[in-house]
């Protein structure tokens, strides 16, 4: 049985109003403002109308400003089944390299990642040595993982629910973990041995195994500002606390608030460093996921964005 021919996903496509044709680069010569990078969601493309939507809000609020959209496939709907198959690690890797090439960004850039993107971003952070990011900014990203897929959009839905059964069952078959997105971000506090075993990337980038990699904590932590969006609404995220750095405990079924985890308090990967210098602030957003108003994304530009370098 070929599993990834039975996985029911929703797609997750930034909620934005759609705008006029785009360019993904906005080319300059010479940076004046800090450049952004922008990697999009699970079933989204690099040049959707939302992902439009934002670089035209951020070109507003400074023209010229360099806005580059992340993408794995020149053709967008290549690109979109990215975000479904593949192997993260090899996805990340190539995303490095390609930074390397873009002239705009080697000052360093603020990045900002929705859904899953902000997971890829901060792998890409901790692991490319030759890219800077200095302020990183996720929308309703997995940070310590999925318990659960997206429910079922209907309750009744007895086929819908079959298959996310069929996929938490294989979902650490090795063929899983290197082909399936999400698969490598599952994290089920219940059974964290296999999580530590098996999985493929998020557990790594977490620092959660028994070796740690100490460029990981030292990379993350040379942040100038980590922001933490979340959606108080989210059923897409479970636990939805996941975006903030929350774990969960099973056994008192009640979320385990940042600087209580254990993550945080041997600070696997710097977050109580960044945290400690007042560096790290939450954001949240009264919507489901990915629902984001052009004003809340107004907010993110006037305050984290835009930083001039010349």
């Amino acid at each position: 049985m070929y599993l990834p021919t039975l996985i029911n996903i929703p797609q997750i496509v930034l909620n934005l109003f759609p705008t006029s044709n785009f360019d993904t680069q906005l080319p300059i010569a010479v940076p004046v403002y800090r450049p952004v990078v922008v990697w999009h969601g699970l079933g989204d493309n690099y040049n959707s109308s939302g992902i439009h939507k934002v670089q035209e809000i951020f070109d507003g609020f400074y023209p010229g400003i360099y806005v580059h959209s992340i993408n794995l496939d020149e053709n967008p709907s290549s690109d979109q089944q990215k975000s479904f198959f593949g192997d993260i690690n090899l996805q990340i890797d190539q995303v490095c390299q390609s930074l390397q090439n873009v002239t705009e960004l080697q000052h360093g850039f603020d990045a900002i990642g929705f859904s899953q993107g902000g997971i890829m971003l901060r792998g890409l952070l901790e692991r490319c040595e030759n890219v800077k990011i200095e302020t990183l900014i996720t929308f309703g990203s997995p940070h310590f993982g999925v318990s659960e897929l997206p429910l079922c959009k209907n309750p009744k839905d007895w086929l819908c629910k079959k298959r996310n059964e069929l996929l938490k069952k294989q979902v650490w078959y090795d063929s899983v973990q290197k082909r399936v997105i999400p698969a490598q971000y599952f994290r089920d506090p219940v059974d964290l041995d296999k999580y530590l075993q098996h999985s493929n990337y998020l557990a790594d980038i977490n620092n959660e195994r028994d070796e740690k990699n100490q460029t990981y904590k030292k990379n993350f932590s040379q942040l100038e500002k980590l922001v933490l969006v979340s959606f108080t609404e989210d059923t897409t995220v479970v636990p939805k606390e996941s975006s903030k750095f929350y774990d969960y405990d099973p056994e008192r079924k009640v979320s385990i608030p940042f600087d209580q985890t254990k993550l945080y308090l041997e600070d696997f990967i710097g977050l109580k460093s960044l945290h400690s210098k007042g560096a790290v602030d939450f954001l949240s957003i009264e919507a489901d996921h990915m629902d984001i108003s052009e004003d809340f994304i107004r907010n993110i530009a006037g305050k984290y964005v835009g930083s001039k370098i010349v």
